[in-house]
């Protein structure tokens, strides 16, 4: 059984997934158009999944210590 500690860590990492799909996704429209509109609107919504990529890595760094010394390791 995992501990509830390891489930949050587990469905954070997932959700850091699912976020870095979802700008992949929108940057994929992004290219596939040359309406300027189309361009605007979905670089707008990649760019929030940006933040919600930020904001979960800060979660994670804060529950996981292992996780935060590998990014200090690498300055980030």
């Amino acid at each position: 059984n995992m501990s509830d500690l390891s489930m949050d860590l587990n469905n954070l990492r997932e959700d850091i997934k699912d976020e870095l799909l979802a700008i992949n996704h929108y940057q994929s429209h992004i290219d596939a158009t040359d309406k300027p509109e189309i361009q605007k609107l979905m670089g707008h919504i990649r760019d929030e999944e940006k933040e919600h990529v930020a904001e979960l890595v800060k979660l994670l760094r804060q529950l996981d210590a292992t996780e935060d010394e590998k990014f200090q390791k690498e300055g980030i």
